[in-house]
């Protein structure tokens, strides 16, 4: 038989990328075809295990041939290209080998087909190909790809299937030259005439795949020798003498715990010496700050001095008499005679009125050269760098309409859009917004006003041919802004209507973020979102991020604005809007809306841009709208039956509220100073214009009898004894009792008034039925904002809106010169219907008997159905914080208010609705770094006890993130209120809180911020979570709060950190007690604290015996659960599945999961499994989906280096699985 000796396969040919699947029979074809024929473009279609491709690929880098090889991805329908390890590994790999011309293709295979059209395929492989239909369907997509001379491989054509492979390949096939290759499942080929196979071809290549095996049998049969081999030598030493071993180890065991014994002592030795060192390091460092810090005193007294030189030397250049004002006295001034002096004087005179001019002082010399100041770096944009973090950009777009084609009924909402001449350019821009919407559920119903310029009615109709959904109707004549409105209203086919206008624009993802609320508050009948402003170049700024639904706000100002939808059913109770409201009609027409809507749910996503030019109402261009603005305030007065005065102030609205008459105000005032109750006797009464004034004084008997003496003036005064150990909440309620007024204020000390009407623009709200407290605005004595309304869920849990803003701010459009509803108010000035105060059973005096008292109050009046209101039209100076008297001024040993709002009121505390996240994280500059809290209502959480603080390092599913939840979980069935505190988010939270956990989500925590200390102060105990934790102890030294250390990091983890780290180290010594997870483990930690370190194993509740499908007829199942890195040795178990003799192998399948934590080490262990054919990864996993895994089991496998009771033998053991364990732990 003649064959051609100079073919590659003949001449040593390896594959470097090797698998031993069913292609391997033909991997020395595909190499000779890259070598004889020369394409310059080949496609894989069907990576598969890889084999195929890569051998074309290294038959191009070592034959030279200038080619590009593409492989297309074969999956079935359901499957997913990330979830095949194969394809992701072959991308890494091909990137790293063959990068400059291994490609590979994300589209599916008809896709990929139509690309090669114009440039023609020269070697095409068809591969994963299980039936006849399949290859049909291949062949008929690709061949239009493929030049006139390319050769076509089909790979799979002898397979058994009903739909035979190998008929549709013939059938396909017909005369065309080529040949057909057996071995394996089969390789068909199609090639030109002239490219036509020698005969004996069949042979030579199964030689060459023949060859191929032998050399990788033999490879790995030369690594199983050497461990046979290494085995073999260790079995026989071992039996060799196995009593004189087992001596030899007694021995060693006796001289390893004399090592051991001395090891502890040189590590506790060693423990104390870094101590001592670190001490020194921390004295050294704090020495060389001093030294700084005196050179910069001292170099700024010389700076100092120079100017103190400067200025008296210009004092003395000014002085009339020539210096002689600065020169120190020579002795006793001789006095002058009496005329004399007179002279003198009358000399001064010209000067001392300015009819003499002085001598000019000469500017001093110009320099000549001028030191060029250091150019500023460019400010951040602020508003840019939040866009960049919460809006999405083109892969987010791109996954909303994936997951946007999957809604069911999702409601439409149409667009209302009245136009006249608007400009051409941005009504194509507001057009462009809509039509790129990542949702497509939406409509526009234009209606056109008799539009005159040809530019408009050329846009509009280009619009309306190219989209559909964009329907126009044309007017003869412009009815005006109202009703061109209602016309597009009744166009309109959507459940919901929004207006825009035509010169501003939509953001991408605007109707997605709509009815995704839709959707998930099917009840409510308007949503609104937030806004921004846009100018002429398209730069975004100015964000108005909104609250939650806000009833006085909307009395302030249009806040709702854009975009807001309305449910059409709603529309059409409220009816259409109104002409005489012109300019304002939106805004009529919310305030008629919001009267009827079952619920109004705000949007907190920026969804409309409001284009700023100077016809826009954004910058004034529409002075008229203030009218009918006022006017549809007016008549939303009216028609809610609350008679009021509409005024009109620059910076909002206000409906003043009018009595008929004026109702007794009792102003409570507990205080022990002496000083500020007669200050606040003398000056209330003379600052304050209020007809009916009672003054009440809740104090100790002894300041009774001197302060009756001071009967004010306008007002009547009843002063009430008080004994007891201070308690504001208790003080403000005995003088609640003893007042006889109909309104109460409860009102500090040390808070002053220069408006004489602020008792009636305070009181003034309360004729709402609907509004149970108001408070004013209270300034510093620098005029700057100390309180505008309390702010919930922030650091610390409380704060104020708007701290140390101007008094007249107009920040955030005006909010701070607006009635507004807030979540809380400050009880310094603190106003409230008296049925109101004893209805909600007043201040709590046991739970919040100074702190937080009026949070408290102000929750409970939110429970009551009551609104509690801000007003900037009452305005005072409260000096702050002085009216607890010298005595009182000794705090409790530990305030417990704020652990109590957790408990009482979790979602009041954690949630704002007034100040959403995004207006908190925009305008809260109390503490900018954002924080996150989420709680539920528990009403067993209020008398649970003690109260436990638990820090942890992430809210991860690993390990001790689990043992923490499982703590939590026992500690809340056993009575004992937790909260759990971590400085990263993570999936646990959600567990936590369907737990019943509040959970706060603080990055500061991680360095140990003041601010944890003063949260974490209130607590019965802190219980730190991992050695990661380990700014919690030194944070907490100064506080009488215990601290726990619960380390559950073994033995090589926590000796790293301790050699590593010196803060580690001194944070030790600082905790009651350390737990860990095993003896072993403890022995670790005990040389670097004299605090005991005792062992606390970990438990789980019991998750129940779960046994498996019989295992007869299936393969056993062997599951390895843990996070990817070098400790948890997947790489000993997967080599050690590698020893095993392939009729074992067979009878079992293998399943790894775990987060990938260490790519290098996964690396290694997917080359070490790559010749495995029964083993597969999932990647991370959900804890539920990881126990559904485990039961499904019949082996778990731990085959870790170093371990400290991994919860995953716990779990195996609970679910009465049988485990291969290695001995460590």
């Amino acid at each position: 038989m003649s064959i051609a000796v100079d073919l590659p396969s003949l001449l040593a040919f390896q594959p470097r990328f090797y698998r031993g699947g069913p292609i391997r029979h033909h991997l020395a074809l595909l190499y000779d075809l890259v070598s004889t024929r020369r394409p310059r473009r080949i496609v894989v279609v069907g990576f598969g295990n890889g084999e195929a491709f890569f051998t074309l690929c290294q038959a191009v880098r070592e034959t030279g041939v200038e080619a590009e090889c593409i492989a297309i991805w074969r999956g079935a329908a359901e499957e997913e290209r990330k979830a095949d390890p194969a394809w992701e590994e072959g991308k890494r790999y091909a990137a790293e080998t063959y990068g400059e011309f291994a490609q590979f293709s994300a589209d599916d295979s008809e896709a990929a087909a139509q690309r090669f059209t114009e440039t023609k395929i020269d070697l095409l492989v068809i591969d994963q190909c299980e039936s006849g239909s399949e290859i049909t369907r291949e062949l008929e997509h690709w061949s239009g790809a493929v030049s006139s001379d390319a050769t076509i491989l089909v790979h799979g054509i002898e397979l058994n299937r009903p739909d035979a492979p190998g008929a549709a390949w013939r059938q396909w096939r017909g005369e065309r030259p080529g040949a057909e290759f057996s071995a394996g499942i089969g390789l068909g080929v199609v090639a030109s005439k002239e490219q036509s196979m020698p005969p004996e071809a069949q042979q030579l290549y199964a030689l060459a795949a023949a060859r191929i095996a032998a050399q990788a049998q033999s490879e790995q049969s030369q690594r199983d020798m050497a461990a046979l081999s290494a085995r073999q030598v260790w079995l026989d030493s071992l039996l060799e003498d196995r009593w004189t071993a087992q001596e030899i180890m007694d021995e060693q065991g006796r001289q390893m715990e004399e090592l051991r014994k001395r090891f502890e002592e040189l590590g506790r030795d060693r423990a104390k010496a870094q101590l001592v060192m670190d001490g020194q390091h921390e004295q050294l460092r704090h020495w060389v700050s001093e030294s700084e810090s005196r050179k910069q005193q001292i170099d700024q007294l010389k700076k100092q001095l120079r100017e103190q030189k400067q200025i008296l030397s210009s004092a003395k250049s000014a002085c009339r008499k020539g210096g002689k004002c600065f020169r120190p006295s020579g002795g006793p001034k001789t006095k002058k005679p009496l005329a004399e002096r007179i002279a003198l004087e009358l000399q001064r005179i010209p000067a001392n009125l300015g009819l003499r001019r002085g001598k000019p002082v000469d500017s001093p010399p110009a320099t000549k050269e001028k030191t060029p100041a250091a150019k500023p770096a460019k400010p951040v944009d602020r508003y840019v760098a939040w866009r960049e973090e919460h809006e999405p950009n083109e892969s987010g777009l791109a996954e909303q309409r994936r997951l946007a084609t999957l809604w069911q009924d999702a409601p439409t909402i149409s667009f209302l859009l009245p136009v006249k001449d608007p400009p051409a350019k941005f009504l194509e821009e507001l057009f462009a917004s809509i039509a790129a919407q990542s949702a497509p559920n939406w409509e526009v119903c234009l209606v056109d006003g008799g539009s005159a310029l040809s530019e408009t009615l050329e846009t509009i109709k280009q619009w309306s041919e190219r989209e559909p959904r964009i329907r126009v109707e044309r007017l003869e004549e412009n009815l005006g802004i109202s009703e061109n409105t209602n016309r597009a209203l009744a166009m309109a086919t959507g459940d919901f209507v929004a207006c825009i206008d035509h010169d501003d624009l939509v953001a991408p993802f605007a109707v997605y973020e709509m009815t995704r609320a839709i959707l998930a508050s099917p009840d409510a009948d308007i949503f609104y979102s937030d806004e921004d402003r846009c100018d002429l170049q398209g730069r975004r700024h100015s964000p108005f991020f909104k609250p939650e639904w806000s009833p006085e706000l909307l009395l302030s100002s249009m806040y709702i604005g854009h975009l807001t939808a309305y449910r059409r059913a709603l529309v059409a109770r409220v009816g259409n809007f109104r002409k005489e409201f012109d300019l304002s009609q939106d805004y009529d027409f919310a305030l008629r809306a919001t009267e009827q809507a079952c619920a109004i749910e705000h949007v907190p996503h920026v969804l409309y841009h409001w284009r700023e030019h100077p016809e826009s109402g954004s910058t004034g261009g529409k002075p008229d709208a203030r009218k009918t603005n006022l006017a549809a305030l007016a008549d939303a007065m009216q028609r809610r039956d609350l008679p009021a005065e509409i005024v009109e102030y620059p910076t909002a609205n206000r409906a003043r509220l009018t009595l008929a008459s004026w109702p007794r105000v009792s102003i409570i005032i507990p205080t022990d100073s002496p000083t500020r109750a007669q200050s606040c006797l003398e000056r209330l009464p003379r600052q304050t214009r209020y007809p009916d004034l009672e003054i009440v004084i809740v104090t100790n008997s002894g300041l009774i009898e001197p302060l009756q003496k001071l009967q004010p003036e306008n007002a009547t005064l009843l002063c009430v004894p008080y004994d007891q150990p201070f308690n504001f909440s208790d003080k403000c309620n005995v003088g609640a009792l003893a007042a006889t007024g109909e309104r109460f204020i409860f009102f500090n000390d040390d808070v002053e008034s220069v408006q004489a009407d602020w008792v009636q623009n305070l009181i003034e709200p309360l004729e709402n039925p609907e509004v149970g407290a108001v408070a004013p605005k209270l300034l510093y004595e620098t005029g700057k904002i100390q309180h505008a309304g309390l702010v919930t869920g922030v650091r610390g849990l409380i704060g104020t809106a708007l701290h140390q803003r101007a008094a007249d701010s107009t920040e955030h459009f005006n909010i701070a010169q607006s009635l507004r509803n807030v979540a809380a108010l400050s009880a310094a000035c603190l106003a409230v219907r008296r049925e109101d105060f004893g209805r909600v059973g007043g201040f709590d005096a046991v739970n919040t008997p100074i702190g937080h008292s009026d949070v408290d109050l102000s929750f409970k009046i939110r429970e009551a159905g009551l609104r509690c209101v801000y007003t900037p039209f009452a305005t005072l100076y409260h000096t702050g914080h002085v009216s607890i008297g010298a005595e009182e001024e000794r705090t409790p040993e530990r305030d417990k208010s704020s652990v109590y709002l957790l408990k009482r009121w979790p979602e009041f505390t954690t949630h704002d609705p007034y100040f959403p996240e995004n207006m908190r994280d925009w305008l809260h500059t109390d503490s900018p770094t954002p924080i996150r809290m989420m709680a539920r209502q528990e009403p067993q959480a209020v008398n649970a006890a003690p109260d436990l603080l638990f820090v942890s390092h992430d809210l991860s599913l690993s390990g001790a993130p689990i043992m923490l939840y499982h703590a939590a979980r026992w500690c809340r069935a056993n009575g004992v209120f937790v909260v759990v505190l971590s400085p990263n988010d993570g999936p646990l939270r959600e567990k936590l809180h369907e737990l019943g956990v509040p959970v706060v989500i603080d990055p500061l925590v991680a360095d140990g911020h003041p601010s944890f200390a003063q949260f974490a102060r209130d607590f019965d105990c802190v219980i730190a979570n991992s050695i990661r934790s380990k700014a919690v102890a030194p944070a907490l030294k100064k506080e009488a709060v215990p601290v726990l250390w619960w380390i559950h990091e073994p033995g090589s983890v926590g000796e790293h950190y301790l050699r590593e780290d010196a803060e580690l180290r001194r944070a030790f010594p600082l905790v009651e007690f350390i737990l860990a997870p095993s003896e072993r483990t403890a022995r670790i930690y005990r040389p670097f604290t004299d605090r005991p370190v005792k062992t606390l194993y970990n438990a789980i509740p019991d998750l129940g015996v779960s046994a498996s499908e019989p295992a007869s007829g299936r393969r056993l199942r062997f599951v390895l659960l843990a996070s990817i890195e070098p400790r948890k040795g997947q790489d000993i178990f997967v080599e050690a599945l590698t020893l095993l003799p392939p009729e074992l192998l067979e009878k079992a399948e293998f399943q790894l999961g775990g987060r990938i934590l260490d790519p290098d080490f996964w690396l290694k262990v997917d080359r070490i499994a790559a010749p495995l054919k029964n083993i597969s990864v999932t990647g991370a996993l959900d804890h539920a989906d990881a126990i559904g895994l485990m039961r499904n089991a019949d082996v778990i496998v731990s085959p870790s280096r170093d371990e400290a009771l991994p919860v995953v033998i716990l779990e195996a053991l609970s679910l009465g699985k049988a485990l291969v364990a290695t001995t460590v732990g």
